[in-house]
């Protein structure tokens, strides 16, 4: 929108503008400084417009008090305009004026604010009662995000209730994609278990121009080390620890890379995803690193408990994305759902679909196996979304509780 007014207001300035030839060097600078006048005019309209928009909203997370300035402080100033108190250019400076606004703020509801602190007049300190008000006047209570404080390996999903026609987002540089879900807009990001911990920012932008701002903190997981095991029968078969770590690292995981790497914009699912078996039952837990003899390879899945020849579930509806047998991971299938989100099956004994075929949640897919680099019957269960692989398990349980109405 900002774009649309400059560009209308330029084709206005060079409909009116003379002929080049007829103007000075001297002219054309007046004109620039004119024109550069009239579109940070134009800018600061567009500003105000926004900030008195019903879309407007922020979360306050910290406490706020005089000298400080930025983005926070900026957002306190347009709510007090919002609140009928604040009526001059929001600077993001927290500066005197700012400070006995506040203080009135404070003393128009002071029962909630001030009272409970057996306070008579306000401080000017933003702090917990104040900014409570503030988030119960203008907090962003249409966005929901599933956790602010996740691990490495977890999924978050952000639900945006809103009828704006799009929705952007970002987790510092990372883009976060948006689909409809019945009233809201879903955005599904993995955390890689490599993901550095501390605070990310969380941008989610309206198409009106308003946006709002959480705080993230990914907190680091502790993965458990184990044996990479290799049976004497395995040996036999050819299998190391350095051939299993080389031919994954330089092989298989290239070759799935292929296919996990392709974005799907359509959304198969319309439901919360369930699990690939009857009986749930980890024996192998997600993240572990196994190593043996001077290499190690981090398991990124879930090993689950299977007789040979279990019936395996498609967990969500989607589209068979690979069929094969690979060396280390066995007989291998994946389900690509739609919007970056894969579902994988390994060490399976049989396949039951075909690469291509289109599947239904709850679908006998495949029978669990034995195949590949595998100590005895079991599935091999991952979850990939958008190139970074998550807690399967843990996935599933997210998107049972926030899909759900």
């Amino acid at each position: 929108m900002k774009n649309f007014f400059i560009i209308f207001f330029l084709m206005l300035f060079w409909l009116n503008m003379p002929a080049a030839e007829a103007a000075t060097p001297e002219e054309l600078q007046g004109q620039i400084l004119k024109l550069q006048a009239q579109i940070a005019e134009l800018q600061k309209q567009l500003t105000e417009l926004q900030s008195k928009s019903g879309i407007w909203c922020h979360d306050f997370g910290i406490n706020l008090k005089q000298k400080q300035e930025g983005a926070e402080v900026k957002a306190l100033q347009i709510a007090l305009e919002k609140a009928g108190l604040f009526k001059h250019q929001a600077t993001g400076y927290f500066g005197p004026l700012t400070f006995q606004v506040v203080k009135l703020f404070q003393e128009k509801y002071k029962e909630e604010i001030l009272s409970p602190q057996k306070l008579k007049s306000g401080t000017g300190f933003v702090a917990a009662a104040t900014r409570s008000k503030l988030n119960e006047l203008y907090g962003c209570s249409q966005v929901q995000i599933s956790n602010l404080k996740p691990e490495q390996g977890d999924a978050l999903i952000i639900k945006v209730k809103t009828d704006s026609h799009q929705i952007k987002g970002r987790l510092d540089s990372k883009e976060i994609k948006f689909f409809k879900w019945q009233d809201n807009w879903i955005g599904i990001l993995g955390i890689s278990v490599k993901e550095k911990p501390g605070k990310y920012g969380l941008t989610i932008e309206f198409p009106e121009g308003t946006f709002l701002n959480k705080q993230i903190q990914i907190l680091e997981r502790k993965f458990p080390t184990t044996e990479l095991f290799v049976s004497e029968e395995l040996k036999e078969k050819g299998f190391t620890p350095s051939k299993i770590v080389e031919n994954i690292t330089t092989k298989e995981n290239l070759i799935l890379k292929e296919i996990l790497d392709v974005f799907t914009s359509a959304v198969y699912f319309d439901q919360p995803f369930i699990y690939p078996l009857k009986k749930i039952k980890d024996v192998g837990a997600f993240g572990n690193i196994r190593k043996s003899e001077g290499v190690a390879a981090q398991h990124l899945g879930v090993d689950l408990e299977a007789d040979l020849g279990s019936p395996v579930f498609a967990v969500n509806d989607g589209t068979v994305s690979f069929i094969q047998e690979l060396t280390t991971y066995g007989k291998t299938l994946i389900i690509d759902h739609g919007f970056g989100i894969f579902s994988l099956y390994l060490h399976l004994d049989e396949f039951k679909v075909s690469e291509g075929q289109k599947v239904k949640q709850g679908q006998i897919i495949a029978l669990s196996g034995n195949t590949g680099y595998s100590i005895s019957p079991h599935l091999h269960f991952s979850v990939k979304i958008r190139g970074e692989t998550v807690d399967p398990l843990k996935f599933i349980e997210l998107t049972q509780k926030e899909l759900t109405e």
